[in-house]
């Protein structure tokens, strides 16, 4: 099914994208959110347990506006939980291109048993390893220890740069208002690492449920997204996902969306246009999850179901609905509201008569640790897993009752 909602230029992607032989078993990703703190020993681990041979962790700070200073930030880090020498700093400044067409560059980053891509300017990233679209030595061998078993980890711009295409741009109400666009959502070629899959960093801490939510319905090929929290990770191996670390990942599976019929749209409608059966689960520390088609999130043992609010009706964010952690705690309360409205639906209208309308899906849970277990983010309860939940993006509608 054609699934471009909307009529703006894309940017073009590159052609040529390096993928894993056949029959390989690339190693494993492992996506980060941004704001990773030095304490998360989770997350550090995860990228560590996952390293292939005897060499060091290379950490590549291209992204960032201070290269040198960032790779030994990220070394001293890694040296801390894996010991002196795991790591080495690979600066690869973005001004100094030639280093990737160079061989001595390419040898060493073959020597690796992983890779930390820093946080920054993801563009950079790209500029660097694929200028306009050609694939560098450097690129090549970075690929080729992937596909056989080394760890790709990377932080913020080093995990945008994960998809292809990725996330360069874009606000949440932008992208609502006018779909894939300089002005919406702007997405461009990315690595490739996930090319099935649409990465948002710093994802419930910067309310970007909007854009990401466009980009899945809109980007033809590519109907799935994760949006991953600051200070957590969320760890690929092929088709199975795990989250590790402090927060959240939002996952978005478009597969099954459904366009608003043409004949039920005003006139003069831009950006998103109207659809239905976009399927929506937050997954918490522990959660693991397929993305094989119909799958359940399986989890993390020792969840149990939350208490419903005791203390007040839940009725919605207090300010903008893409607001810092507004989102976050809008499943919080989604999940533990007791109305019977909670049941048919909660809708929101969220910027002029765009109205993001949410439903309770067959086999909703809300669940977290038990108090005491580990610290919850906002406020909100420890371990927070909630879903699924159904999602239409209305435009142009008057709002029903409840919203």
């Amino acid at each position: 099914m054609n699934r471009r909602l909307f009529f703006f230029p894309v940017v073009l992607l590159f052609l040529f994208l390096p993928t894993p032989a056949s029959g390989s078993d690339p190693g494993a990703l492992v996506v980060i959110g941004g704001g990773l703190s030095a304490d998360n020993e989770a997350v550090y681990r995860a990228i560590l347990d996952a390293r292939d041979g005897p060499g060091p962790l290379c950490v590549i700070a291209t992204a960032g506006a201070n290269p040198e200073g960032s790779a030994a930030s990220a070394v001293a880090r890694f040296d801390r939980w894996g010991g002196e020498g795991t790591a080495r700093a690979h600066p690869l400044p973005e001004g100094e291109a030639e280093a990737a067409w160079d061989p001595e560059v390419a040898a060493a980053l073959g020597e690796c048993s992983g890779f930390f891509f820093t946080g920054g300017v993801q563009s950079r990233i790209l500029r660097l390893f694929r200028p306009e679209g050609e694939a560098t030595p450097a690129l090549e061998s970075l690929m080729d220890r992937w596909r056989q078993g080394a760890v790709v980890a990377g932080s913020s711009a080093g995990a945008a740069m994960m998809s292809d295409p990725m996330i360069a741009g874009g606000s949440s109400v932008g992208a609502l208002l006018k779909g894939i666009d300089r002005d919406g959502v702007q997405l461009v070629a990315g690595m490739g690492f996930l090319p099935d899959l649409l990465v948002d960093q710093h994802f419930l801490a910067r309310g970007r449920i909007g854009r990401l939510l466009v980009a899945t319905l809109e980007e033809e090929g590519v109907p799935l997204g994760a949006g991953i929290d600051e200070n957590t990770a969320l760890v690929v191996r092929g088709t199975e996902l795990e989250v590790v670390g402090a927060s959240g990942v939002v996952m978005i599976d478009a597969r099954g969306v459904v366009p608003t019929p043409p004949d039920r749209l005003p006139p003069g409608i831009s950006g998103v246009r109207g659809v239905s059966g976009v399927r929506l689960e937050l997954l918490g520390p522990g959660d693991r999850f397929s993305l094989e088609p119909g799958a359940m999130v399986r989890p993390a043992q020792g969840k149990t179901s939350l208490p419903p609010l005791a203390s007040r009706e839940w009725e919605g964010p207090d300010g903008g609905f893409f607001d810092r952690w507004a989102f976050l705690h809008f499943l919080d309360g989604v999940g533990r509201e007791t109305r019977s409205g909670a049941g048919r639906g909660v809708g929101l209208r969220v910027e002029g008569d765009a109205v993001l309308h949410f439903h309770r899906g067959e086999g909703f849970r809300a669940l977290g640790f038990e108090d005491g277990q580990v610290a919850g983010v906002e406020g909100t309860p420890a371990g927070l897993s909630v879903g699924p939940l159904l999602v239409e993006v209305r435009r142009g509608w008057p709002p029903t009752p409840e919203e």
